[in-house]
C-alpha cells in the first residue's frame, strides 16, 4: 500500500486541476483589478470560453440580448457567478476519467448538487458571503475522489461499485484499496497546489462530526447530505441521522410541511446552473 506522500510524488507533475482553475479560485474579490483578472484568465481556454457564451445567452440568462465577448458575460452574470461556472467547466472535464458514467453519478452530480443545495440554505439563512462559496467548495470538497481515480482508475472503480451495492463506509473501501482515503488525498493535493486555505478546510471537515465541522464545512456537509436524501449519490445508513444534526446546528423546522429536503429538492430540478451542468 502506498502512503500520501508516495502518491503525491506520482501526482505531482499531472495536470490534474488545470493551472488556470488553480489561479481563478485565488481570485479574492469582484474588485476591479479582479474582474479584470478573471476576463483574461478565461481568455486563455477557447473551450471555456464557449461554454460560458454558451450559459450567458441561455433563456436563463439572456433576457433576449445575445452577447459575443467574456467582458459581457462577467457583466450579465456577475464576478462570483462566472467563477462558480469556470469550476464547474473546468471540473467537469476531471470527472471524466474512467467509467465516466459510473463516477459522474456518483461523484460529479453529488457534487454539484450539493455545492447548490448549499447555496439554498445559505439564501434562507441570509449567509451571503458563504453562499458565494458554497458552490466552488462543493465541487473540491471530493478533490480526493478525483485524485485517487487518477491515479488507478480501474480500482476507483471497484471502490465506487462495492461502496454503491454494500452497506460499507467510501473511506473504509478506498482505505482498503488504497491505503488512505479520499479525504486524506484531497487535503494533501490541495496543500500540493497551493488552493485557497478554505477549499482545504472543507475538505479536511468532510470527515469530521458535523458539529465538530467548520461553518462553512457545515453549509457543505449539510449540502451533501440533502443531495443524497433527494437521489444526488447513494443515500447511506446514517444519512437521515446526519441530516437531524445539521437542522439542530441551523435551527431548522424538523416538522416541516413538506419537508425541507423536497422542497429544495425541487427547487434544484429547475436550478440553472444545475440545468447548465446537464449541458456540459
Amino acid at each position: 500500500m502506498s502512503s500520501v506522500a508516495e502518491y503525491l510524488t506520482q501526482i505531482k507533475d499531472l495536470t490534474i486541476v488545470p493551472p488556470v482553475l488553480i489561479s481563478i479560485l485565488s481570485l479574492e474579490d469582484d474588485n476591479e483589478l479582479s474582474f479584470g483578472e478573471l476576463e483574461k484568465k478565461v481568455q486563455s481556454d477557447q473551450i471555456l470560453v464557449a461554454r460560458l457564451l454558451k450559459l450567458a445567452n441561455s433563456p436563463f440568462f439572456s433576457r433576449g440580448n445575445a452577447v459575443a465577448n467574456m467582458k459581457q458575460v462577467i457583466t450579465r452574470l456577475g464576478f462570483k457567478t462566472v467563477r462558480s461556472m469556470v469550476a464547474m467547466a473546468m471540473t467537469d472535464s476531471l470527472f471524466r476519467q474512467g467509467n465516466y458514467k459510473k463516477f459522474r453519478d456518483e461523484v460529479w452530480d453529488h457534487s454539484i448538487a450539493k455545492g447548490i443545495l448549499a447555496q439554498f440554505l445559505c439564501e434562507e439563512k441570509k449567509m451571503r458571503k458563504e453562499a458565494e462559496l458554497s458552490l466552488t467548495c462543493g465541487l473540491m470538497q471530493d478533490l480526493g475522489k478525483i485524485v485517487l481515480n487518477t491515479i488507478d482508475r480501474a480500482k476507483y472503480v471497484e471502490v465506487l461499485g462495492e461502496f454503491q451495492t454494500t452497506d460499507k463506509s467510501i473511506y473504509d473501501l478506498e482505505k482498503e484499496a488504497f491505503g488512505v482515503d479520499s479525504v486524506e488525498m484531497g487535503a494533501a493535493a490541495a496543500r500540493l497546489w497551493k488552493l485557497p486555505a478554505q477549499i482545504i478546510e472543507v475538505i479536511e471537515d468532510k470527515s469530521k462530526k458535523p458539529e465538530e465541522q467548520s461553518p462553512l464545512g457545515q453549509i457543505i456537509g449539510f449540502g451533501g447530505v440533502v443531495a443524497r436524501l433527494t437521489g444526488h449519490g447513494k443515500k447511506e445508513p446514517e444519512s437521515l441521522s446526519v441530516y437531524e444534526s445539521y437542522q439542530t446546528i441551523f435551527g431548522l423546522a424538523k416538522d416541516q410541511a413538506p419537508p425541507l429536503t423536497d422542497v429544495y429538492g425541487e427547487r434544484l430540478k429547475t436550478n440553472e446552473l444545475y440545468q447548465f451542468c446537464s449541458t456540459l
